[in-house]
Protein backbone atom coordinates (compact mmCIF):
# COMPACT_ATOMS: atom_id res chain seq x y z
CA UNK A 1 0.00 0.00 0.00
CA UNK A 2 0.90 3.51 -1.10
CA UNK A 3 1.05 6.99 0.93
CA UNK A 4 -2.11 8.92 0.98
CA UNK A 5 -1.66 12.52 -0.19
CA UNK A 6 -2.94 13.67 1.76
CA UNK A 7 -7.47 24.70 -3.71
CA UNK A 8 -7.76 27.22 -6.63
CA UNK A 9 -9.70 29.97 -4.35
CA UNK A 10 -12.96 30.02 -2.01
CA UNK A 11 -12.13 26.29 -3.45
CA UNK A 12 -8.70 26.37 -1.88
CA UNK A 13 -9.83 27.02 1.45
CA UNK A 14 -12.63 24.64 1.11
CA UNK A 15 -10.41 22.15 -0.46
CA UNK A 16 -8.23 22.85 2.80
CA UNK A 17 -11.13 22.59 5.06
CA UNK A 18 -11.92 19.47 3.24
CA UNK A 19 -13.13 16.01 5.00
CA UNK A 20 -12.66 12.64 4.02
CA UNK A 21 -16.32 11.42 5.07
CA UNK A 22 -17.46 8.21 4.17
CA UNK A 23 -20.60 8.15 1.50
CA UNK A 24 -22.60 6.00 4.36
CA UNK A 25 -21.71 4.49 7.50
CA UNK A 26 -22.28 0.88 6.08
CA UNK A 27 -18.89 2.02 4.59
CA UNK A 28 -16.65 3.80 7.38
CA UNK A 29 -14.08 2.07 8.92
CA UNK A 30 -12.10 3.38 11.82
CA UNK A 31 -9.67 5.40 10.18
CA UNK A 32 -6.06 6.49 11.07
CA UNK A 33 -2.67 7.63 9.23
CA UNK A 34 0.79 5.65 9.00
CA UNK A 35 4.06 6.54 7.87
CA UNK A 36 4.82 2.95 7.14
CA UNK A 37 2.33 -0.18 5.59
CA UNK A 38 2.55 -2.84 8.40
CA UNK A 39 -0.70 -4.23 10.44
CA UNK A 40 0.47 -2.20 13.33
CA UNK A 41 2.18 1.10 12.90
CA UNK A 42 3.04 4.34 14.63
CA UNK A 43 0.37 6.83 13.48
CA UNK A 44 0.97 10.26 11.91
CA UNK A 45 0.87 13.25 14.19
CA UNK A 46 1.53 15.79 11.85
CA UNK A 47 0.31 16.75 8.83
CA UNK A 48 2.30 18.44 6.29
CA UNK A 49 0.61 18.69 2.70
CA UNK A 50 1.64 20.88 -0.35
CA UNK A 51 -0.66 21.16 -4.25
CA UNK A 52 0.88 19.03 -6.57
CA UNK A 53 0.44 22.22 -9.18
CA UNK A 54 -1.37 25.27 -8.58
CA UNK A 55 -4.82 25.22 -7.60
CA UNK A 56 -7.01 26.38 -10.03
CA UNK A 57 -10.15 28.21 -9.83
CA UNK A 58 -12.13 28.29 -12.70
CA UNK A 59 -14.85 31.55 -12.80
CA UNK A 60 -16.68 34.08 -15.53
CA UNK A 61 -13.98 36.72 -14.43
CA UNK A 62 -10.82 34.89 -15.01
CA UNK A 63 -9.19 31.82 -13.63
CA UNK A 64 -7.28 32.03 -10.42
CA UNK A 65 -4.27 30.60 -9.24
CA UNK A 66 -1.82 29.29 -6.28
CA UNK A 67 -0.01 27.00 -4.74
CA UNK A 68 -1.16 26.28 -1.24
CA UNK A 69 0.25 24.49 1.63
CA UNK A 70 -1.19 23.18 5.01
CA UNK A 71 0.20 22.46 8.09
CA UNK A 72 -1.88 20.51 10.78
CA UNK A 73 -2.18 21.65 14.68
CA UNK A 74 -3.59 18.19 16.07
CA UNK A 75 -4.42 14.78 14.22
CA UNK A 76 -7.05 12.90 15.66
CA UNK A 77 -7.11 9.05 17.02
CA UNK A 78 -8.36 6.81 15.09
CA UNK A 79 -12.57 7.12 14.46
CA UNK A 80 -15.08 7.20 11.60
CA UNK A 81 -13.83 9.75 10.57
CA UNK A 82 -10.59 10.92 12.02
CA UNK A 83 -10.67 14.70 12.63
CA UNK A 84 -7.16 16.80 11.65
CA UNK A 85 -7.56 20.44 12.39
CA UNK A 86 -4.58 22.94 10.43
CA UNK A 87 -4.08 26.09 8.00
CA UNK A 88 -3.82 26.53 5.05
CA UNK A 89 -1.80 29.43 3.03
CA UNK A 90 -1.72 30.09 0.14
CA UNK A 91 1.53 31.91 -1.79
CA UNK A 92 2.22 33.59 -6.00
CA UNK A 93 -1.90 33.86 -6.40
CA UNK A 94 -2.71 35.68 -9.63
CA UNK A 95 -5.75 35.88 -11.70
CA UNK A 96 -5.47 35.49 -16.12
CA UNK A 97 -7.79 37.94 -17.02
CA UNK A 98 -10.98 37.45 -19.77
CA UNK A 99 -8.97 39.42 -21.92
CA UNK A 100 -5.48 39.02 -21.53
CA UNK A 101 -2.78 39.48 -19.22
CA UNK A 102 -2.34 38.17 -15.18
CA UNK A 103 -3.01 40.39 -11.90
CA UNK A 104 -1.63 39.74 -8.61
CA UNK A 105 -4.17 38.15 -6.06
CA UNK A 106 -4.23 37.39 -2.01
CA UNK A 107 -5.95 34.73 -0.88
CA UNK A 108 -6.60 34.29 3.06
CA UNK A 109 -7.80 31.33 4.97
CA UNK A 110 -10.85 32.75 7.07
CA UNK A 111 -12.50 31.43 10.60
CA UNK A 112 -9.63 28.90 10.56
CA UNK A 113 -8.30 26.17 11.67
CA UNK A 114 -9.97 23.87 9.13
CA UNK A 115 -11.42 20.84 10.38
CA UNK A 116 -10.83 17.50 8.07
CA UNK A 117 -12.48 14.48 8.36
CA UNK A 118 -10.69 11.54 7.29
CA UNK A 119 -12.51 7.96 6.26
CA UNK A 120 -11.45 4.98 4.62
CA UNK A 121 -13.85 3.42 2.38
CA UNK A 122 -12.25 1.23 0.88
CA UNK A 123 -8.70 -0.42 -0.12
CA UNK A 124 -6.35 2.88 -0.84
CA UNK A 125 -9.23 4.90 -1.19
CA UNK A 126 -11.48 7.66 0.79
CA UNK A 127 -13.69 10.00 -0.07
CA UNK A 128 -13.82 14.13 0.65
CA UNK A 129 -15.99 16.32 1.50
CA UNK A 130 -16.18 19.53 3.50
CA UNK A 131 -16.62 22.66 3.91
CA UNK A 132 -14.36 26.29 4.71
CA UNK A 133 -13.97 29.94 3.26
CA UNK A 134 -11.45 31.98 1.83
CA UNK A 135 -10.97 35.27 1.06
CA UNK A 136 -10.03 36.48 -2.41
CA UNK A 137 -8.35 39.60 -3.42
CA UNK A 138 -7.36 40.44 -6.89
CA UNK A 139 -6.66 44.23 -8.29
CA UNK A 140 -8.81 46.85 -6.88
CA UNK A 141 -11.94 45.53 -7.86
CA UNK A 142 -12.50 41.62 -7.03
CA UNK A 143 -12.86 41.51 -3.34
CA UNK A 144 -14.72 38.07 -2.79
CA UNK A 145 -15.58 35.46 -0.15
CA UNK A 146 -16.35 31.92 -1.16
CA UNK A 147 -17.17 28.35 0.92
CA UNK A 148 -16.89 25.22 -0.11
CA UNK A 149 -19.72 23.76 1.53
CA UNK A 150 -20.71 20.03 -0.27
CA UNK A 151 -17.38 19.73 -1.72
CA UNK A 152 -16.40 15.97 -2.50
CA UNK A 153 -13.13 14.75 -3.81
CA UNK A 154 -11.31 11.37 -4.24
CA UNK A 155 -8.15 10.45 -1.96
CA UNK A 156 -5.99 7.83 -3.28
CA UNK A 157 -3.09 5.74 -1.80
CA UNK A 158 0.02 5.75 -3.96
CA UNK A 159 -0.68 1.72 -4.89
CA UNK A 160 -3.80 3.14 -7.18
CA UNK A 161 -2.33 6.78 -6.94
CA UNK A 162 -0.62 8.92 -9.82
CA UNK A 163 1.73 10.66 -6.78
CA UNK A 164 3.78 9.06 -5.25
CA UNK A 165 3.09 9.98 -1.65
CA UNK A 166 -0.98 9.45 -2.54
CA UNK A 167 -3.27 12.03 -3.73
CA UNK A 168 -6.22 14.00 -2.97
CA UNK A 169 -7.87 15.24 -6.25
CA UNK A 170 -11.35 17.41 -6.18
CA UNK A 171 -11.96 18.47 -9.70
CA UNK A 172 -14.25 21.02 -11.14
CA UNK A 173 -16.39 21.05 -7.77
CA UNK A 174 -18.43 23.80 -7.20
CA UNK A 175 -17.82 26.78 -4.80
CA UNK A 176 -20.26 29.43 -3.94
CA UNK A 177 -19.82 33.47 -3.20
CA UNK A 178 -20.77 34.67 0.48
CA UNK A 179 -20.00 38.52 0.36
CA UNK A 180 -18.05 40.74 -2.14
CA UNK A 181 -18.62 42.61 -5.21
CA UNK A 182 -17.86 41.75 -8.79
CA UNK A 183 -18.15 37.79 -7.54
CA UNK A 184 -19.16 35.29 -9.75
CA UNK A 185 -21.74 33.15 -8.02
CA UNK A 186 -19.79 30.06 -8.21
CA UNK A 187 -16.81 29.02 -9.10
CA UNK A 188 -15.52 25.39 -10.15
CA UNK A 189 -12.23 24.13 -8.17
CA UNK A 190 -9.37 22.00 -9.93
CA UNK A 191 -6.52 20.55 -7.45
CA UNK A 192 -4.81 17.91 -5.94
CA UNK A 193 -2.54 17.52 -3.23
CA UNK A 194 -0.05 15.08 -1.62
CA UNK A 195 1.99 15.00 1.77
CA UNK A 196 5.55 15.98 2.09
CA UNK A 197 6.35 12.44 3.55
CA UNK A 198 4.60 9.06 3.22
CA UNK A 199 1.14 8.93 4.86
CA UNK A 200 -0.71 5.65 4.56
CA UNK A 201 -4.25 5.14 4.86
CA UNK A 202 -5.00 2.65 7.60
CA UNK A 203 -7.95 0.66 9.48
CA UNK A 204 -7.74 0.13 13.11
CA UNK A 205 -7.65 1.18 16.88
CA UNK A 206 -5.08 3.94 18.15
CA UNK A 207 -3.11 2.00 21.31
CA UNK A 208 -0.59 3.86 23.18
CA UNK A 209 2.24 0.93 23.63
CA UNK A 210 5.40 1.15 25.97
CA UNK A 211 8.76 -0.19 23.80
CA UNK A 212 10.93 -1.72 26.10
CA UNK A 213 14.44 -0.50 24.23
CA UNK A 214 12.89 1.55 21.09
CA UNK A 215 12.47 5.41 21.68
CA UNK A 216 9.23 6.59 21.47
CA UNK A 217 7.58 9.83 20.97
CA UNK A 218 5.52 10.53 23.78
CA UNK A 219 6.58 10.28 27.65
CA UNK A 220 3.41 9.02 29.80
CA UNK A 221 1.35 5.73 29.08
CA UNK A 222 -1.38 7.75 27.41
CA UNK A 223 0.54 9.16 24.30
CA UNK A 224 -0.30 12.64 25.31
CA UNK A 225 3.28 14.54 26.27
CA UNK A 226 5.37 14.79 22.91
CA UNK A 227 8.91 14.29 22.72
CA UNK A 228 10.17 15.14 19.47
CA UNK A 229 13.59 13.49 20.09
CA UNK A 230 12.60 10.35 20.85
CA UNK A 231 13.35 9.85 24.39
CA UNK A 232 10.33 8.58 25.25
CA UNK A 233 9.07 5.16 26.28
CA UNK A 234 5.59 4.89 24.75
CA UNK A 235 4.02 5.20 21.07
CA UNK A 236 0.87 6.22 19.54
CA UNK A 237 0.71 3.06 17.23
CA UNK A 238 -2.67 2.09 14.96
CA UNK A 239 -3.09 -1.95 15.00
CA UNK A 240 -5.96 -4.42 14.39
CA UNK A 241 -9.70 -3.53 16.39
CA UNK A 242 -10.15 -6.01 19.34
CA UNK A 243 -6.65 -5.83 21.68
CA UNK A 244 -6.56 -5.37 25.30
CA UNK A 245 -4.01 -3.67 27.83
CA UNK A 246 -1.11 -5.59 28.58
CA UNK A 247 -1.24 -7.38 24.92
CA UNK A 248 1.89 -7.30 22.57
CA UNK A 249 1.89 -5.35 19.44
CA UNK A 250 4.62 -5.92 16.95
CA UNK A 251 5.24 -2.57 15.21
CA UNK A 252 6.12 -1.15 11.77
CA UNK A 253 8.44 1.89 12.76
CA UNK A 254 8.86 4.61 10.55
CA UNK A 255 12.26 4.99 11.46
CA UNK A 256 14.99 1.99 12.50
CA UNK A 257 14.89 1.99 15.96
CA UNK A 258 13.65 -1.75 16.27
CA UNK A 259 15.22 -4.92 17.07
CA UNK A 260 13.25 -7.27 15.00
CA UNK A 261 13.99 -8.58 11.91
CA UNK A 262 9.89 -9.48 10.57
CA UNK A 263 6.60 -8.39 10.59
CA UNK A 264 6.28 -10.58 13.81
CA UNK A 265 8.67 -9.79 15.85
CA UNK A 266 10.00 -13.45 15.89
CA UNK A 267 13.39 -12.75 15.03
CA UNK A 268 15.88 -10.42 16.30
CA UNK A 269 18.30 -8.37 13.95
CA UNK A 270 19.52 -5.83 16.50
CA UNK A 271 18.41 -3.21 14.05
CA UNK A 272 15.14 -2.96 12.33
CA UNK A 273 11.98 -1.12 11.52
CA UNK A 274 10.49 -3.64 13.99
CA UNK A 275 9.75 -3.27 17.62
CA UNK A 276 7.72 -5.02 20.31
CA UNK A 277 4.98 -2.27 21.95
CA UNK A 278 2.90 -3.88 25.17
CA UNK A 279 -0.49 -1.71 25.15
CA UNK A 280 -0.91 0.38 28.01
CA UNK A 281 -3.76 2.63 26.74
CA UNK A 282 -6.65 1.80 24.25
CA UNK A 283 -7.43 5.46 22.39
Amino acid sequence: MKPLKTLSLAALAALMAMAFIGASSAMAEQTGLCRTDGESCEAVTHVHETSVTDALLLNSVGNVKCAVLFLSTSVGTAAAPLVIKGNFTYSGCFRKKIFGGEEACTVTEKNGPVEIKVLKTSHETGEVTGKGEVEVKCGTVIECVYNGEGLKGTAKGPLLSTQANGEVTLSEQTTHVVSGAFCPETAKLDITTTPLSATYLKSGLHYCVEYPVAGGLYLDSTCTTKDATRAGKFALVIGPVGKNVGETLCVDLYEKVGLWKNSACTEDLGSSLYEKGIIKTVK
